[in-house]
């Protein structure tokens, strides 16, 4: 099948978004081929700063920001105002992770966007959703999984030490289901000709993530919290080099092709491990034996005859073996982009895969304010009146 335009192309995206949870969410639709107009006040958005080198590069704004276009507007000036409310009728969507009320308080809520394009989208991103007692509070990414109950299920359970997941966890999965939110009504507005307004939170994707964790609850009561091995095949071990291998052969197969794999058939025989439930009453036995079989070869030698025998099993990587091994390049899940001011860069891909409408992923997140101009004179404004802006503030980069 040859291959077309990216899935959004001729969609067009006003991003007011900053750190990342929105802007996470709007690369994703940038890479689907949507084109993201970032607007960004005098100085940047705070996430450019995050981790600055000497040579410019950010990890964590580009992370979050490539491929987009990048418009400085101080909203504090009503011809900036101006501006957005020229901007939005030749715009599908608006994003958004101002604290609810924010963008009333501007004259750019929902209720007014729509009178400027009645099937406008609106996507809003918040800490903790617009409605409720906390709807109003400022939030970031880790007070969010402190609400959520992950700490105390990654860490000891309830009573326990809690432990947060890797930072921006909540950013990113909230980022997620906002795109997935954004895409959903384009679609709607397709078959139905509507605009809507979106609303997506940290704590709502923090929700979701823990779906099967929470359903377990709400129907138990009971969180058992983190075990470094709730199963002892579902689980890694450390070999005889001090690397890692993780396996998971929880179906009976998989557990009759490990023996073989281990060349320790006399475990598949063994009455304590023979079957699951045995297995499950018996799991420190049998971690004790596996610790002992893996430590006898270096992680290396396990790959080949795990392989063989069709065992699902991975070698446990850093990010240095991660980004080397050929999986991820194969999907470009990693690919290698040329880029005017940070040269070739090494990147994320696009998670997704399309083999009519291939995402794009091309260009490094864009210099703060470079696209003002161009998006200006597109939007009808002239030389002098956009002189004008400058004068006045209202397009400042500094």
């Amino acid at each position: 099948m040859p291959h077309g335009r990216p899935a959004l192309d001729g969609i067009r995206i006003l991003d007011f978004t900053r750190a990342q949870q929105g802007p996470f969410a709007t690369m994703l639709l940038c890479d689907m081929g949507a084109e993201v107009i970032k607007v960004e006040p005098p100085g940047g958005e705070q996430g450019r700063a995050n981790g600055l080198g000497p040579d410019g590069f950010s990890s964590y704004f580009e992370g979050h920001n490539r491929g987009k276009r990048s418009i400085t507007l101080d909203l504090r000036v009503a011809e900036a105002i101006d501006i957005v409310r020229r901007l939005v009728p030749s715009c599908d969507v608006v994003v958004e992770n101002f604290r609810p009320g924010v963008m009333e308080a501007m004259g750019l809520g929902y209720e007014s966007l729509r009178l400027l394009r009645p099937d406008i989208i609106l996507a809003s991103a918040s800490a903790w959703g617009r409605n409720g007692p906390w709807a109003e509070r400022p939030g970031y990414d880790h007070v969010a999984q402190a609400l959520s109950g992950v700490m105390y299920e990654q860490g000891e359970g309830p009573g326990g030490t809690p432990q947060a997941l890797i930072g921006g966890f909540a950013d990113q999965i909230g980022a997620m289901l906002l795109a997935f939110g954004v895409s959903t009504a384009l679609v709607a507005r397709e078959r139905e000709g509507i605009g809507q307004h979106i609303d997506g939170s940290l704590i709502g994707g923090m929700v979701a993530m823990q779906s099967k964790q929470i359903m377990e609850f709400l129907r138990t009561g009971k969180q058992t919290g983190f075990e470094r091995r709730r199963a002892a095949t579902y689980t890694n071990y450390e070999c005889g080099d001090g690397r890692h291998i993780a396996i998971a052969a929880q179906d009976q197969k998989y557990w009759e092709r490990l023996c073989e794999a281990l060349d320790e058939g006399w475990l598949k025989d063994d009455e304590r491990f023979a079957s699951p439930f045995p297995r499950a009453r018996n799991k420190d036995a049998l971690v004790g034996e596996l610790d002992r079989i893996f430590r006898k070869r270096p992680m290396a030698e396990w790959l080949e005859p795990l392989a063989a025998a069709g065992v699902p099993h991975a070698p446990v990587l850093d990010y240095a073996g991660m980004s080397e091994h050929p999986q991820y390049w194969a999907n470009e899940y990693l690919v290698e982009i040329e880029t005017p001011h940070l040269g070739r860069l090494r990147v994320p891909g696009a998670p997704v895969r399309m083999s009519a409408t291939p995402p794009r992923v091309d260009s490094a997140g864009p210099i703060l304010g470079a696209d003002t101009e161009d998006i200006l004179l597109a939007a009808g404004y002239d030389w002098d009146e956009i002189a004008a802006f400058k004068e006045c503030g209202a397009t400042r980069t500094a």
